[in-house]
Order: C-alpha cells, then sequence, then structure tokens
C-alpha cells in the first residue's frame, strides 16, 4: 500500500511537472519562432524526422545483426 502511494504521488509530480514543461517550452519555441520569422516551426519535422530515420536504421542494422548471428552455422544451440 504504501509504494502504491508512494507511486502515485511520483505520478503526480511528474505531470505536473510536465504540465510546466509543455507551456514553458510551447512558449519558448512560439517567442523564437516570432524573433527569427518562424525558422524554428520549419525545421523541427526535419529534425524529428532525422531522428526517427536514424532510429529506424538503428533497430534495422541490430535486427539485421541477430539475424546474421542466429544463422552462423558456427553458433551452436
Amino acid at each position: 500500500m504504501s509504494s502504491m502511494l508512494q507511486i502515485e504521488v511520483l505520478t503526480i509530480i511528474y505531470l505536473g511537472t510536465n504540465i510546466f514543461h509543455l507551456i514553458f517550452s510551447t512558449a519558448f519555441v512560439i517567442e523564437y519562432a516570432l524573433h527569427c520569422k518562424f525558422c524554428a516551426l520549419e525545421t523541427t519535422p526535419v529534425y524529428i524526422t532525422l531522428i526517427v530515420s536514424l532510429y529506424s536504421w538503428l533497430v534495422a542494422f541490430s535486427y539485421l545483426r541477430r539475424l546474421q548471428w542466429q544463422n552462423d552455422p558456427e553458433y551452436d544451440d
């Protein structure tokens, strides 16, 4: 019961800090975009796409290495 209350309190703290983070980061992005004539809003999707592409590449590469390791004739179950 005690651990359940601790998790609940930590969840509430996390949600509260997450709300503040969303408010202040959104305000910062809007202010920065207005200052540089919306350059940040134009480049953000590009950065997100690059990060997702890099992650997908790493997952595919590690899966390929795993398949190569499992199909190696020297690998003995």
